[in-house]
Order: structure tokens, then sequence, then C-alpha cells
């Protein structure tokens, strides 16, 4: 929410800034200054002031005075002031994540295993005053032990899922833990919460007494029994048996009435006491983006363990932690490497104290980033009409690699195109048809290239660009997302399949552009005076372009090929279409020099050069007079 107020001048001061809660890891504002035109002059003589956050100089961005706010840790709003030369304007930020908690209940809240398969798990997104928040992403559920399966949304900020028990016969305790991404699916900062759940036991233990005693057996103050012993002594006593608890106090009253305690081990195995959850699960292998990691903790009898000594390792990025989070969860934030690795990255988390078992191994997918370059070649710079030519793309990502799966589209006022294909790794090839007619001449062939396309909103850009205001949504790596929802005031846009929208010509004002799935998405743009400037500034989300200018030539009967390799020359003749023509009388000439016999080989002739200096060589289709000429260097 932004506040202004300025006493009164022929100028004006304004900051300008988001309309919603704001990232905890910064935002950009600018100061406006305006004359009593309402035309925006240089913001000077002013000195600005931040509670709650310090501030950065941001770019340059005349007449604007420009910001970046970096909240303090633990600062739940932000206010900033500008003021001097009699103007004064003062703006308030709330930070999100917004105060909500996650609640987790399972029913029935102690499940026995050998009775029940499974339990119904509820997850709510709650404000302070217990209403449910519905602005957070469906929440990223992990279980220490058994699975969470079939999660769905079944009211504002409530889902419902199944937790389906695990095989194991033995008592143990599930932890649950789910967190709850803001403003995007993709983000580090959001709710979170946890449930643990006591696995109770049902079994049957079996042993050896005095012949036809009745036995009974006391577990955690339960008292199961009792039976009687088989005529050899045999036993077999059904119980319960919950977890933290490993020991059964058996009482054996014989035929004559003498009573025998004895205590048994149950033999049980060590339990997994730590479950973690991560978020988001893939990144770009950037060196900035990141994920976080929270864990929690449980003993043997389903009690959390606040000083907990767990600790994180990584393959290729970097983790920073733990610190206790709210809850009595533990921390790490990673950060992506500068470069994908050729193992596959994952977390693993240990918790030694309680055994081997408590280990966590969450995966995490490096992916490479969007197209950001492209080259087009043709395999001739002269093109005939109604002739088919071959035309090669390729695709680079930011760093320079071969970027596969892009979408490529070619474009050119003459001709058609076939559908390119990727032949190779970031290599696309098709085929430039032209009409039989035409005007020769010139023209352009140009492919543009994006994507690939991204399934994830994350980031909402919004960019000015020749007068016009246009939005662009992304997953975290840059790929644009294709049919997003996006409200633009009381309109309704959708973005295209290179996962941008036009929203209009430029006009003084603010626009407001809300992701209509996650509201929590959303840029808010300032249109300074007609034509600009435009704050914040973006970087426009544009495909990739490459273009070869072309010459066109009238059509001929025939296409003569020719190749040259060092001291090799191969020709031959093609239709229109491209198809070599087998059978054609060729004629060859040489200016200098001797030539090896020719080698018909699938309609192809080949032979050697023989010289001291460089050679112009020639090849006539006889049937046509159609001649091609080539330097060859021996």
């Amino acid at each position: 929410m932004l506040l202004v107020a300025s006493v009164a001048s022929a100028d004006t001061l304004d900051i300008l800034g988001p309309s919603a809660p704001v990232p905890p890891d910064g935002f950009p504002i600018a100061l406006v200054r305006r004359d009593a035109t309402g035309a925006p002059v240089v913001a000077q003589g002013l000195s600005v002031s931040a509670s709650g956050a310090r501030l950065r100089p941001g770019p340059e961005q005349a007449p604007l005075r420009t910001f970046v706010v970096v909240p303090e840790p633990g600062a739940r709003e932000v206010r900033v002031t500008a003021e001097g030369t009699g103007l004064r304007a003062e703006a308030r930020y709330v930070l999100g994540p917004p105060a909500t908690r996650v609640s987790l209940t399972v029913e029935p809240p102690a499940p026995v295993k050998g009775r029940d398969k499974e339990a119904r798990l509820t997850v709510r997104m709650l404000q302070p005053d217990g209403t449910p928040d519905d602005t957070g992403a469906p929440p990223v559920l992990r279980a220490n032990v058994g699975r969470v399966e079939e999660l769905e949304r079944t009211g504002p900020g409530t889902w419902r899922a199944r937790y389906v028990l695990p095989d194991t016969r033995y008592p143990e305790v599930a932890i649950l833990v789910a967190l709850s991404a803001w403003p995007h699916p993709e983000s580090i900062y959001g709710a979170y919460g946890k449930v643990l759940v006591p696995l109770a036991a049902s079994v049957e233990l079996p042993g050896r007494t005095e012949p036809n005693a009745d036995l009974s057996a006391t577990i955690a103050g339960t008292t199961f029994g009792p039976v009687k012993a088989a005529p050899d002594g045999r036993f077999r006593l059904p119980v319960i048996v919950p977890p933290g608890h490993s020991v059964a106090q058996v009482r054996a009253v014989d035929a004559a009435g003498n009573v025998r305690r004895s205590r048994m081990d149950l033999s049980l195995p060590p339990t997994d006491g730590l479950a973690c959850v991560l978020n988001p699960q893939r990144l770009p292998a950037d060196g900035v983006s990141r994920a976080r990691m929270l864990c929690a903790t449980s003993d043997a009898s389903g009690r959390p363990v606040q000083d907990a000594r767990v600790t994180a390792s990584v393959r290729a990025g970097t983790l920073s932690g733990p610190t206790r989070a709210e809850g009595g969860l533990l921390e790490w934030i990673y950060t992506a490497p500068g470069t994908a690795s050729a193992e596959p990255e994952r977390l693993v988390a240990t918790w030694p104290e309680r055994g081997t078992s408590s280990r966590e191994e969450l995966p995490l997918r490096l992916v490479q980033g969007p197209v950001a370059s492209a080259a087009l070649s043709l395999a001739e710079p002269v093109v005939h009409l109604g002739s088919t030519v071959v035309i090669t793309a390729t695709t680079r990502d930011a760093s320079g690699q071969p970027r596969p799966g892009a979408v490529v589209v070619p474009r050119s006022p003459v001709g058609t195109f076939s559908p390119l294909r990727e032949e190779a790794p970031g290599v696309f090839r098709g085929e430039w048809t032209l009409p039989t007619q035409g005007t020769p001449g010139g023209t352009v062939v140009e492919v543009l290239a994006y994507g690939p396309v991204g399934t994830e909103p994350a980031r909402l850009r919004v960019w000015a660009e020749g007068g016009v205001l246009s939005a662009g949504v992304t997953d975290l790596a840059g790929l644009p997302v294709p049919g997003q929802p996006l409200r633009v005031g009381g309109e309704a846009r959708v973005t295209g399949e290179d996962g941008t929208v036009v929203l209009g010509p430029l006009r003084p004002g603010r626009v407001e552009v809300v992701h209509g799935s996650w509201p929590g998405l959303r840029q808010t743009v300032d249109v300074v005076a007609e034509g600009g400037p435009v704050f914040p500034l973006e970087q426009a989300l544009v495909p990739a372009r490459a273009e070869q200018p072309v010459r066109l030539a009238p059509p001929v009967p025939v296409n003569v090929r020719l190749k040259v390799e060092g001291p090799l020359v191969t020709f031959w003749m093609e239709d229109a279409s491209g198809r070599v023509l087998e059978g054609r009388e060729a004629h060859v000439a040489l200016s200098a020099g001797q030539r090896s016999a020719i080698e018909v080989k699938e309609g192809r002739g080949s032979f050697r050069v023989t010289h001291d200096g460089p050679v112009s060589v020639s090849v006539a289709d006889v049937a046509t007079g159609v001649t091609a000429l080539a330097e060859v260097r021996p």
C-alpha cells in the first residue's frame, strides 16, 4: 500500500513502488518530482531514509531517482521517507509472505499398523485470526515413512490427501511436513507446518511358557490378554505396541495359581526420526537461484527434538544453515551452481544420533535457461524461384551452450516453410519452398527462437517497447509459460505461445498486472508521462532473432551443384525440389591444370584437380546449358 503526502508547492513529489506485499529480499522504488505543469523533472535536493530496511542506489533512469529497498531480517513493515525543498513524501510497504500458519491434521489421529491402511490428511492455510488464507501455492508435502497421495483442493486454503501407512509391521512415528510457497509455486518464501503421527503396530507376540498357563502383557500402561498357552507351552498374544516402547512386562499364571513375571524385549529396529521438504525442486544453474529445505525431527516416542544435530550436504551447489525456524523446524537455503553438473544434484540430510535410518535424500533438478541467441544458414546464397532450399537454424543459451527443445519459427515474405526438425541438440533443419512466379531480386529469411516453454509461473515481467506496454510470464529458469491468465484492471488477458501478451499503448498512470491463479504474483508499473519513462524499467521478453539476406534468381530447369574439398570436386544436378537427377550429361572445363577421370556414383560425379595454383572449374548441364563455377586450390 502506498501513502503519499506533500506540502503546498508548485512542485509535487511521489514515491513509486509496489502496491501489494513485497518480498523479503528487496524491491525497487523511485522518486518522481513534477513541476507545476505535471511534467517530471530531475529529483534533486532530496534526502531519502527508510525504517526497517536499508537503501541502495538503483539503476540510472533520469529524471527518476531509483533505489532498491532491502528489508532488515524479521521486519514486517518498511517506511520510506523523502523530503527537501519544501516537499515531503512517505510510503509504507508490508512485507510478505502473509502471516499464515499451516495446520495439518490426520484422521484417525493415531493410526494402527495391521488395522489401518491409510488415514485422511487435511492441510489448512490459516490467517492469524483463524480464517482461511488462499494466497499461497498448493502445499508441497513429504513424509518420512509412508506416502502422501491424491492431494486436492477442497475449499479456500484447504487441501485434502490420503496418507498411506508404510508396509512395515513395527511401531514408528510418521513426520509429515508441508510448505506452501508465496507468491508463486517456485518461491522459497511461504508458510509451513508439521504434524507428528504415532503409528502403533498391532501384532501377535509369540513365546513359550508353562503349559496351559494364562498369559498377559502390559505395554505402555495397557494390559493385553490373558490368553491360554497351549499344552506344549506355546502362545501368541495380540498386542498393540505404540512407538517408543520396546519392552513388554509379561505375567504368567499356571494351573496352580503361581504367578511368574518376566520382561520381554520386543526387538524393535531403529526408526526414522527425520522428514524434510524442499521447494522449489528445479532451479536454473545460474549461480543465484535458491531453494529452501525444511526438516522436522521426532524422538522414538513422537516428541519433537529441539536440539537435534542434523547435518546436510550437496553435490554442486552451496548450503547455508541450519537455522531454527518457527515450530522447531530446521531450515537450510540452497544456492544453485553457476553451471550444471554432469551428476544430478541432491540434498542429503542426516541425523546420526537417531541412527542410519534417519536420513533424507531430496533430488533437485538443475535446468538450462532459455534460448538467448540464434543463427541461420542456407545451403546457397542465391536461390532460384521454384526451387526448394534447406535452411539450418542453431539455438544457444546465455552461456553459449546449444539449447535443445526450443521453438523455432522461420519467416520470409516469399515462399513457405516446412516445420523445422531438431536433428541434433540445438540444430534445426527444414525446407524453404519458393514459388515459380515472382520477381527476382533480394529478400530476407528470418527465424524467431524462444523457449522451450515452461510450466510453473514464477516471474511476471512488464515492459515498454515502441510505445506499447507488454507483459510476459516465465518460470524460475526464464522459460516462457504460455496460456497464463492475467488481470489488467478489469480486463482478462492470456499469454500466448511465447509467454507474452500485449497490454496496449502507453498512457500516463499506474498499471497493475496480477496473475489470475496466483494473486501474489503481480507487477505494478507506473507510466510517468506520455511516452514514458516507465518504472520499473524491465527488459523485454522477446524471442531470439537471426536473419540472412538472399538473392532470388529466375527459375531454371535444373540446378548444377558443386562441392569443393581441397583438390576433390563433386558435382550433381538437382530439380527444383532438390532431388538429385541421375543420368545427366555434364561438360567439365578447367582454366588450368589437369583432372582425373570422372567417377559417377548415385548421380554424383567426382574428380581430382592437379595444379600448382588456383584453378577455375566449370560444370555445365549439356541439355540445358546451366553452368556452375567454383575455384579449386589443390
